[in-house]
């Protein structure tokens, strides 16, 4: 009888829990992804392209995709903005709302996004925008960007 309680005991600690577990494991990467997209943002309003560039995993196989179309590879893509980062230009107040994040694994984030660009003109560009995020060396790294 005693075994048969101690049985009991251990299985409801697992199954009370593991879902806490399975819970608050999410809730650093979201941290993490929430914390690197707001620097990302900062460095867009401030006009510095390298460490806006930095959020990006800097890799041949890195994808940007918008309505023109897709940009392929880290140098391409910050090719791609670099025409917008000119010097002492106003580049607006931009924050970026993370919707959802999922963890794929322990490598593999994918975060459901809204984007929001007060521009200098008055004008107001919001959408949403999905990222597939790699972890590489402790840092969350996009490695696909669909921005709509």
């Amino acid at each position: 009888m005693k075994n048969l309680t101690l049985l009991l005991c251990t299985a409801l600690t697992v199954a009370v829990v593991a879902p806490v577990r399975a819970e608050t494991s999410a809730e650093p990467v979201r941290a993490s992804i929430e914390k690197a997209l707001n620097a990302s943002a900062a460095a867009w309003m401030a006009g510095d392209l390298d460490t806006f560039m930095q959020l990006y995993e800097n890799a041949p196989t890195t994808r940007y995709i918008n309505s023109s179309g897709v940009t392929e590879g880290y140098e391409a893509i910050k090719a791609k903005y670099a025409p917008r980062f000119k010097k002492g230009a106003d580049m607006g107040k931009l924050s970026l709302q993370v919707l959802d994040a999922k963890e794929l694994g322990s490598q593999y984030a994918f975060v459901v996004g809204r984007y929001t660009l007060h521009q200098a003109d008055g004008s107001t560009a919001t959408g949403i925008t999905t990222l597939l995020f790699h972890k590489q060396g402790g840092r969350w790294l996009i490695a696909n960007d669909h921005t709509s």
